[in-house]
């Protein structure tokens, strides 16, 4: 009996003792498992704030396209404000001169000419000008645009790595009358 009291008494013993383990063992799982749930909410807090960057970065990247749009059309603004400025200019000395000349046809014939001054054709006689002391054709300074006026052009064009058109826009204007402005 003696053997078999020992024996019960050492079966209580591991039992206890294996339900003090499965205790510790639970507490710990619990514990793992109440870390885990803190990482998936700081996983899920993570995500949310990552999809609320991702939408800003995309109304972000929508209105940077909106500003370089607007930074573009006030850059041909710009440049269409330089070259009438260039257009301006060039065309008060050639109104001068008219003006001047004009004075000497009165005083010598009596008769006046009243034709209106067109800010175009200032800007293309201007270009033929350039175009001619650049050697880009023998041009008439008239300024008419005409085929011979655009081949100058396209080839002007052409030799600085611009847009060929042959048309005397801004980009054209820029290259071929630098500095115009600063000299008047």
């Amino acid at each position: 009996m003696l053997v078999f009291g020992l024996g019960t008494v050492s079966g209580w013993a591991m039992c206890l003792m294996s339900s003090r383990s499965a205790t510790e063992t639970e507490n710990q799982l619990c514990a793992q498992v109440t870390s885990l749930h803190q990482i998936q909410m700081d996983l899920l807090n993570k995500k949310e704030q990552t999809k609320a960057a991702v939408g800003e970065l995309e109304s972000l990247r929508a209105e940077i396209a909106k500003l370089r749009s607007e930074a573009d059309l006030l850059t041909q603004a710009c440049n269409l404000a330089r070259v009438e400025f260039v257009a301006a200019a060039t065309g008060m000395k050639d109104l001068m001169g008219n003006l001047n000349q004009a004075g000497t046809d009165v005083s010598l014939t009596g008769s006046v000419n009243t034709g209106t001054i067109d800010v175009q054709e200032l800007v293309a006689a201007t270009a033929q000008k350039a175009l001619n002391k650049r050697g880009y054709g023998a041009l008439k300074a008239d300024g008419i645009v005409g085929p011979s006026t655009q081949s100058a052009a396209m080839a002007f064009q052409r030799a600085n790595n611009l847009h060929v058109t042959g048309e005397l826009d801004a980009p054209t204007l820029r290259l071929l009358v630098p500095g115009k402005s600063d000299t008047l």
